[in-house]
């Protein structure tokens, strides 16, 4: 009976700990719709009046959800594919070609975050 013991409360902090990961992911989400509803309340209030103001919020909502449910529903096209012009028989790429050496500014920041970690752990 005391192994099934062990098992439940293994169970319950299994269950909380995956608990504490969603709404860890899920409350900066949450805090920050919030925070954008009491600003855009403010803003409505101050335009429109209090009594006014939620009304015409979900007035402008609704197509903006309309919107935003669209885009949810798409689904991707394919690969994007390199545009090719045309001119005078020869084949002209759009764009810049990547080379050796190129690197983004995300990597770049990334690397130097991750060398900032290791000279930090090494002092």
């Amino acid at each position: 009976m005391e192994a099934l013991s062990w098992f439940g409360w293994l169970v319950a902090k299994l269950v909380g700990f995956a608990w504490s990961i969603v709404w860890f992911l899920l409350g900066g989400w949450v805090a920050t719709l919030a925070q954008i509803a009491v600003i855009a309340l403010i803003i409505f209030g101050y335009k429109y009046g209090w009594r006014q103001a939620p009304q015409e919020i979900l007035t402008r909502a609704g197509p903006f959800g309309r919107y935003l449910w669209g885009w949810v529903r798409t689904r991707e096209s394919g690969a994007i594919v390199p545009r090719v012009e045309r001119r005078e028989g020869m084949a002209r790429w759009q764009g810049r070609s990547r080379e050796a050496g190129d690197i983004n500014l995300s990597t770049l920041l990334s690397v130097v975050a991750l060398a900032g970690i290791v000279v930090a752990v090494a002092v």
